[in-house]
């Protein structure tokens, strides 16, 4: 619809009626200079830009605020119409409040545009009011008016702010809130601590109503860590669920700061809310993971103790025992070779479940190993009760186990120990270990109790351990060496140090025999220290003897408790620099359980990094695996387990993990070594899926330090 209007001039001419008529007698200029008279009181002292016109709209007064807002000198504007500062669009909005006034009202502020003297325009807020006369006869118009560009800007940048803020909480999933205490408070959330909560932005929701919506278990935590931010006046944090009767579990974290208010008082909360429920999911899944077995979901060996420990101290209150078993499958690797590695699963998550079904509900089953279980039963009265239990669980164990891969029988080795005065669950579980081993001695299938005759044992045991104490200052030890080949280059690059012990009385003690004791009394320690210093100085030896071969390096086997030792890193450089040679001749082999030992153990490997020996991970894919570590820690070497390469020719899915273990070594741009190579269809095998060394029978047994040099020599392959 299109609006005419005509120029203010004739709209207001002289002689129009109405509350604009002129009283009789009075003269323009009169008008004039009433209208001027009534303003000149405020119109120059005020900031605003204060302007008079008569109902024609001719101004009559301009002051100095109008002069800085539109640009034009009293004396340039004064007599001139007022449209002269509006710009066409806005002369509609100039004859409303025109007529307005003539009707005796005051305009509330409006907003508007406004022509400056050089052209440009300006936001302008107006309020406009009539001046009436003595009479009360309205004679002309006053006008206070400010420009609003800065005002719009800085709300335009309060709404990007908030519009910023909004998004930015929305893509980062954090809401904030503001609550004072009480009840019946409202707090105040954003958009996005309303999507996070589950109510609809701007609904109205009480702090009761909150309280509510928590789950009941964790409403007494809410109101205490409230509580307590009100008394404290500090910064609280909490996590909490929400109610979902029909869903599932969300958990939110909730963090705030106390505000005081001028008194000092503690007034509200302000703070944040964050959905955390995948995080606390992956924190379940990861715990899950390290302390269940993947494969039957029992508790592993941690939980186990843990569980062991806390049913030896509530047997010692009620006056009960508590008897540790420990369960070994006889010949379980037959089953794998003959049916296969996934028949040999089913029948272990089989065997769990058979174990689950016969336990009660203060006991617990556990998974140590590939085919070894634990059982801790609580409120063993007797010893005889004990034997009883064992022998059910053990008649159960060998009933057929009906699978789709055809009906499986298994029997089991089972040793147990009683708790007594000052039993732990480590020293229970040992014991029964010691048992477990003496029934697969006896024959299998059966059970042994833990007794004198087994401590007697250990008191060998001990003698052992007394006789490797003098091994070293004995000169019993000795090196063997098995080399290592480069299958690309048809070489030999190394070789590992092996340690031997020739004992005075028994022979040739294997390492099987006394690592173990050696680990368990300290003994590795001032044992590997030996190994190295001995294995570096033969590698100087062989490169001596050998010139152009100084490229050969020397593998060395360090156990987790000598990286537990702060000198162990001085032990290193100590053997590098007495031989001569340079760190990266030397390559540490730590097993994968090392990897994930205490602080003190990070440490020492940073600075075995620093020192530029080379770290290698052996039997890798056979415990932990973690990739995080490869790139953490810079490992340079991986060494693929024997029991990986044992079959590797035929068995597709020990084939997957090699080839699989490979691809991690290529991505990483870090050399895998295949161990226990035997024959040649394993060598055709790694050859094919791209292995590039390899160390095993196949090449050489273990050999002396001079027969090693002749086979260092030679071509690796004929």
């Amino acid at each position: 619809m299109t609006i005419q209007y005509r120029r203010p001039t004739d709209l207001y001419a002289p002689g129009l009626g109405g509350a604009g008529k002129r009283r009789r007698g009075t003269t323009g200029a009169g008008v004039d200079a009433e209208i001027s008279a009534r303003l000149s009181a405020i119109e120059q002292g005020s900031a605003d830009a204060i302007i008079a016109t008569r109902l024609d709209g001719v101004i009559t007064a301009w002051n100095r605020g109008a002069e800085d807002l539109y640009g034009y000198a009293a004396d340039e504007i004064i007599g001139r119409n007022i449209s002269a500062v509006y710009p066409d669009n806005e002369l509609i909005q100039m004859v409303t409040i025109l007529e307005s006034v003539r009707r005796g009202e005051t305009n509330n502020v409006v907003e508007g545009t406004r022509r400056r003297a050089d052209g440009s325009l300006v936001e302008v807020e107006v309020r406009v009011s009539p001046i009436v006369d003595e009479g009360g006869v309205v004679i002309g118009t006053s006008s206070f008016a400010r420009g609003i560009a800065d005002r719009r800007r800085r709300e335009q940048e309060l709404r990007e702010s908030r519009e910023s803020l909004a998004h930015t909480q929305a893509i980062g999933r954090i809401g904030a809130w503001k609550a004072a205490f009480g009840p019946d408070q409202i707090p105040t959330l954003t958009p996005e601590a309303c999507r996070i909560i589950g109510i609809e932005p701007g609904r109205e929701l009480r702090n009761i109503d909150f309280y509510n919506l928590v789950h009941p278990d964790d409403r007494e935590l809410l109101a205490e860590t409230v509580m307590k931010g009100r008394a404290e006046g500090s910064s609280v944090e909490l996590e909490v669920r929400l109610a979902q009767p029909d869903g599932p579990t969300r958990w939110l974290l909730l963090a705030a700061d106390a505000r005081h208010n001028d008194t000092g008082t503690v007034a509200e909360l302000t703070g944040v809310v964050q959905d955390i429920t995948e995080r606390k999911r992956a924190e379940l899944a990861l715990a899950h993971e390290a302390l269940y077995d993947r494969l039957t979901g029992l508790p592993n060996r941690a939980l186990f103790l843990d569980r062991a420990e806390r049913g030896v101290a509530r047997a010692v209150r009620n006056g009960s025992n508590v008897a540790v078993l420990y369960i070994d499958l006889d010949r379980f690797t037959l089953i794998n070779g003959a049916r296969g590695n996934e028949c040999g699963d089913v029948l272990l998550c089989a065997l769990a479940d058979r174990l689950r079904s016969l336990i009660r509900v203060t006991d617990t089953v556990a998974r140590f190993g590939a085919d070894e279980y634990g059982l801790v039963c609580e409120n063993i009265t007797t010893a005889a009760s004990a034997v009883e239990r064992v022998e059910r669980i053990l008649a159960a164990i060998a009933e057929p186990y009906p699978l789709e891969c055809g009906d499986a029988f298994i029997t089991a080795s089972i040793g147990v120990a009683v708790s007594g005065p000052g039993a732990s669950a480590e020293a229970l579980l040992r014991d029964a270990h010691l048992a477990m081993h003496r029934a697969k001695e006896k024959g299998r299938n059966r059970f042994e109790l833990y007794d004198h005759g087994l401590r007697r044992e250990v008191e060998q045991r001990f003698a052992l351990e007394e006789s490797l104490r003098r091994a070293l200052d004995g000169d019993q030890m000795y090196l063997a060496f098995q080399p290592i080949v480069s299958l690309t280059a048809n070489c030999f690059v190394g070789a590992e140090a092996l340690v031997r012990w020739m004992h005075p009385e028994r022979g040739i003690v294997q390492p099987n025999d006394f690592i173990s004791v050696a680990e368990e009394n300290g003994l590795i320690v001032p044992i590997g220290a030996w190994v190295l210093e001995t294995a570096c100085r033969q590698l100087r030896d062989w490169r001596a003897a050998t010139p152009g071969h100084e490229n050969w390096g020397m593998s060395v086997n360090v156990a987790a408790l000598q990286l537990r030792s702060a000198e162990f890193p001085i032990i290193v450089e100590r053997a590098l620099s007495e031989a001569g040679l340079e760190p990266a001749a030397l390559c540490l082999e730590l097993t994968e359980s090392v990897l994930i030992e205490d602080a003190v153990v990070s440490e020492v490997l940073g600075r075995l990094r620093q020192i530029g020996v080379r770290i290698s991970i052996d039997d890798f894919g056979t415990k932990y695996s973690s990739l995080s570590y490869l790139t953490r820690l810079s490992i340079d070497e991986l060494k693929i387990d024997q029991s990986f390469i044992d079959g590797l020719a035929g068995d597709e899915s020990k084939r997957a993990i090699v080839s699989a273990i490979l691809a991690i070594g290529f991505a990483l741009d870090i050399p895998v070594t295949a161990e226990g190579v035997e024959t040649e269809a394993q060598l055709a095998a790694l050859r094919a899926l791209g292995c590039e060394r390899a160390q095993g029978f196949y090449f050489a047994q273990p050999l002396s330090a001079e027969d090693c040099l002749a086979a260092l020599r030679r071509p690796a392959l004929k």
